[in-house]
Formats: C-alpha cells, sequence, structure tokens
C-alpha cells in the first residue's frame, strides 16, 4: 500500500509540475485562452441556438442539459446571469414571438396561435400573450 500511494504521489507532483510549466508558457507567448465566464457565454449561446431550433418541440431544462452535456444547475445559473431570465421564461417568450408573428403575417386564428406558441387552452394564451405585449393577440392578427 506504501508504495502505491508514493506512486501515486510522485504522478500528482508530475502533473501539477506540468501545469505550471503550461501556464507559464501560456503566459509568455501572451495566449487569449478564453476566460471561463467567456466560456459560459459560448455555452449560452449554444443553449440559446438549441432552443430557437427545437421550440416546436417540448423543452424541458433536464432534456436540454442532457444534449449540451452541462447540469440543469448550471444552465439555469448561467442563462440567467447572461440573459437576465429563466430558460423556462425565455422559451415562453420566444415561442409567444413565434405566435405573434403568426398573427401579424398570416392572420392565424388565436386557437392556432396558441397551438404555436404551445398552449393548448386558447385563453390561458391569451392572458399570456396580454401580459406580455399589454394587448390581446386579436388586437395584433393581420
Amino acid at each position: 500500500m506504501q508504495g502505491e500511494l508514493r506512486t501515486l504521489y510522485r504522478k500528482s507532483h508530475a502533473l501539477q509540475l506540468m501545469c505550471e510549466a503550461c501556464l507559464q508558457m501560456l503566459d509568455a507567448t501572451g495566449d487569449d485562452t478564453p476566460k471561463p465566464v467567456e466560456m459560459s457565454r459560448r455555452q449560452i449561446a449554444r443553449i440559446h441556438d438549441h432552443i430557437l431550433e427545437n421550440l416546436g418541440r417540448p423543452l424541458t431544462v433536464e432534456g436540454i442539459a442532457r444534449e449540451m452535456g452541462l447540469s440543469t444547475s448550471s444552465i439555469q445559473r448561467h442563462f440567467k446571469e447572461h440573459l437576465g431570465m429563466t430558460v423556462y421564461e425565455f422559451i415562453r417568450l420566444k415561442r409567444l414571438e413565434a405566435a405573434r408573428a403568426a398573427l401579424e403575417r398570416d392572420g392565424v386564428p388565436i386557437a392556432q396561435a396558441a397551438w404555436i406558441a404551445g398552449y393548448t387552452s386558447p385563453t390561458s394564451f391569451t392572458a399570456a400573450f396580454k401580459k406580455t405585449y399589454g394587448l390581446p393577440p386579436k388586437h395584433h392578427r393581420a
């Protein structure tokens, strides 16, 4: 057991020395390696794009986390930090925007706009729409 611990210690010490050497080389070259916050922005952009590409499908934070290879808490925290809203608020807003565009561009019926926004009840859709845009959906129809 002593020999195994000694070997493990030596390996960890060697890795630590290699990491320090790499960091010194990066500092010497002036490499603009992205900082953790910048990495988060890139990840948020990937999540953002994934949501927009899949608005028509059922979306959950758990499913998004699985697809992106991240934890749900990490996604929630960074999303709120960078975009000022939760993942669910963002999904809801983007779906309402799609419904609003369909109303204004194509004059779709309220029930169809509700379906586009992911609502099964036109009444619930109308309430959410009015809360977001200040007017009921019928005022936005072409």
